[in-house]
Order: structure tokens, then sequence, then C-alpha cells
């Protein structure tokens, strides 16, 4: 237990969850933090905090969402404009994050329970359920970040594909209570010929999990969507945090 979050995984899901993770490569496990998901959603829909927008571009850096919104309508529209030439193309993103941090300088900055979030995930009972229900022994930690999908936000396919960070399986808690699939903000996974063959959505408090490396996507943000896609995402890995 963490700050009050713990697990709550009903033993008849996990076991559903784990035998579809070993034949699919992917899964999802229901309300994996019980209560806890609202808490976490009431902290990430706090208007204190200052969001990072992240996109692709040359500088690789992410830019105060605020700052961004804050631009004139047509530098804003000429910042977008470039952002959708760049996904009709390839890689592409565009959501709001926090970065989670649990040591270091850095935590002082962490808003207390996305940090009491992440230290659960790194607990020997978490890491043992994650080792439990993928049936890899190589996992020793899992980071995270507070993600935040706005209307017209997404995420092209890529793959996750890092060896060199030790990511093993990918995960989302997801955090938006009352979802709708017309909204958008699915999960999609994709075959080699890039159709999709799978799409989960947002489901609250519900864990989606899959290997890495495997093409996915996060389907655009409705612009009707009436709240924010919210979740924690991160890897589970074979390497310890530093």
């Amino acid at each position: 237990m963490s700050d009050g979050l713990n697990l709550a995984v009903d033993e008849v899901d996990f076991a559903v969850a784990a035998e579809r993770l070993a034949r699919t490569g992917r899964t999802r496990v229901p309300l994996l933090l019980g209560e806890g998901a609202g808490r976490l959603h009431d902290e990430m829909a706090d208007p204190i905090h200052d969001w990072a927008r992240a996109f692709h571009n040359p500088f690789g850096v992410d830019v105060s969402a605020s700052g961004f919104d804050a631009q004139s309508d047509e530098d804003r529209q000429a910042a977008l404009d470039r952002i959708h030439a760049g996904a009709a193309k390839g890689l592409q993103f565009l959501f709001d994050r926090l970065l989670i941090h649990t040591t270091g300088d850095e935590a002082s900055h962490t808003p207390p329970l996305l940090k009491a979030a992440v230290e659960l995930f790194n607990s020997e009972a978490y890491l043992a359920f994650a080792r439990r229900l993928t049936g890899d022994d190589r996992i020793v930690s899992a980071d995270g970040q507070a993600t935040r999908y706005l209307p017209g936000h997404f995420l092209n396919r890529h793959t996750d594909a890092n060896e060199a960070s030790g990511r093993l399986y990918a995960y989302v808690l997801n955090l938006s209570p009352r979802w709708r699939a017309e909204w958008g903000g699915h999960l999609q996974f994709l075959d080699e010929a890039g159709e999709v063959t799978e799409s989960m959505i947002p489901a609250f408090g519900a864990l989606n999990v899959f290997k890495v490396p495997q093409s996915h996507a996060v389907s655009v943000v409705a612009p009707f969507a009436p709240a924010p896609r919210y979740s924690i995402i991160g890897w589970w890995r074979s390497q310890a945090l530093t």
C-alpha cells in the first residue's frame, strides 16, 4: 500500500487476463486500484498542474501546454498545421504529460499522489503481480508518466522498441470515468498491413498491458469529447530506474 493506494485484483479476472496476454501479447486487468482510480483522476484533473505538451519536433523537447494555448490564434494554428503535416507522413503525436519522479530534486515537484502511484508500481507486491501476470521474471522496475489527451490529441503508430532502456511490457492505467467509445482515444493494435486488429476503449480503472515491441496507436480524441482522456503510462523494465 502507498498513500492509501493498493492493488484490488480479482483472481478470476487475473487468470483471464494472464491467459489472454500469453495468447495475444496484450491484455486488460479490470479495476486494478479499486477506489484509488477515482483519487488519481481527481488529482490529474486539478487545474493547478502545469502540463507539458508533447509532440515530435527537431529539438526533442516538450513545451508548456498553457504557453502553447496562449499563442495567438494564427501562431497556434501554424503550429498545429506543422504537427498535422508530420502526422500525415509518419510518426507524430500530440498530448499533454506530467513526468512522475520518485527520487531526486524533481520528486519534490511531482504531485504526491502520482508519486505514490509509481512508488506502488515499484513495490515488491506490484512487481510480483507484474511477473505473475506476464510469466516474466526479468521485470524489476516500472516507470510512469501522467498523460492528458484533449480533443484533437493523438498518438500515431509506433512499436515502443527501445532495447537499451530494458522495456519489456508497456502499461496504460486508464483514469477517465464514464468514457464513451465514440469519444475516440482508443488504444489500437495494428498488423503488418496496417489493419487495426484490436481496439481498447479507455475503460475507467482498467490496466492495459502489452508486450514490447508491438505496433500500436492512440486514435484521435473527438472534438466533442466533453472531458480529457487521462491515464498513467509507462513500461515494465528489466533494468532498475536511475
